[in-house]
């Protein structure tokens, strides 16, 4: 049978494969799957030309995100299978996301939904929720572009940047949890299968900052939670395990019980270094789910 080609998702911050990329494109060579990145904003890289597509570094997609969706469709229309399934990537992309899994019992973050059309202020949305501070993202963004936190000495200053936030696009309001400085919890799964975890640690004076990375062994208690988390958004798409081959769940602990602050299902950092065998976890999860897709 002839090699499949796969192409890796990449965009114009990194469009060449990253460490961790080329670590998993050599392991898919060994199983018959040749694969090459493909920028998905370069309007000369055709993505209909592959068997299968994998997003991984298309990180700034939200600077763009209409041009984004349309590049989905056009996955879509031509039948080349993604994974993870662009049906999951559109929902996953904005982060109203959230309160479709709160609506199926996970606990997350507490968190306001605000639309771009909301006459909503941010005075009213602390006074309703009883909360003396706040974070404020963009419903659709990655890392913390966009986000700032608010509290209630700063907010005469705050609430004309809310509301010049909300003209831009929908939001998401979030209670400001302390917890943070001990750690977002990100919790890796493969084809539905826990693989490995890290804590992401902000800087000191940066609550949103994420890139300090120590090692992290989770609770028994813990990963059940993350699965259930991951079990809800597979339930709400009616997928198996092997149909969302890859998934990062984050999370802080408050009071002992994990809160979803959020589900990246398009191109979170796995981190594949950190744990002896991920590769080849997350590359026989690829392999499952292209092989449930076309029969290869």
């Amino acid at each position: 049978m002839a090699p499949l080609d796969i192409g890796i998702v990449t965009g114009e911050k990194a469009p060449s494969l990253t460490d961790d990329g080329e670590a998993l494109a050599a392991e898919l060579s060994t199983r018959g799957m040749e694969a090459e990145p493909v920028v998905w904003s370069d309007d000369e890289a055709d993505p209909t030309v592959f068997d299968a597509v994998l997003f991984r570094s298309c990180w700034h997609y939200y600077r763009q995100p209409e041009a984004f969706r349309r590049w989905l469709e056009h996955l879509d229309s031509a039948g080349v299978p993604a994974v993870n399934p662009t049906s999951v990537v559109r929902w996953n992309m904005h982060k109203f996301y959230l309160r479709d899994l709160a609506d199926a019992g996970v606990d997350i973050v507490p968190t306001a939904t605000i639309p771009a059309a909301s006459d909503r202020d941010l005075t009213s949305i602390l006074a309703h929720r009883g909360w003396a501070e706040a974070v404020v993202k963009p419903a659709i963004g990655t890392s913390s572009a966009g986000v700032w936190r608010v509290s209630g000495e700063g907010l005469d200053d705050a609430r004309e940047r809310f509301v010049e936030a909300r003209a831009d696009g929908d939001l998401l309001v979030q209670r400001y949890l302390p917890e943070i400085f001990d750690g977002e919890r990100s919790l890796v799964f493969f084809g539905g299968e826990y693989s490995h975890a890290s804590l992401r640690m902000p800087a000191d004076d940066d609550f949103a900052a994420n890139d300090a990375v120590e090692p992290y062994e989770p609770r028994e208690a813990t990963i059940a939670t993350a699965e259930s988390v991951l079990g809800a958004a597979r339930d709400r798409f009616d997928l198996n395990p092997e149909e969302l081959p890859y998934a990062r769940v984050d999370g802080i602990v408050r009071e002992g019980e994990f809160l979803l602050s959020e589900l990246e299902l398009i191109e979170p950092f796995l981190g594949l270094e950190r744990s002896p065998g991920a590769v080849e976890r997350f590359a026989d999860a690829i392999e499952a789910a292209i092989e449930a897709d076309t029969g290869a």
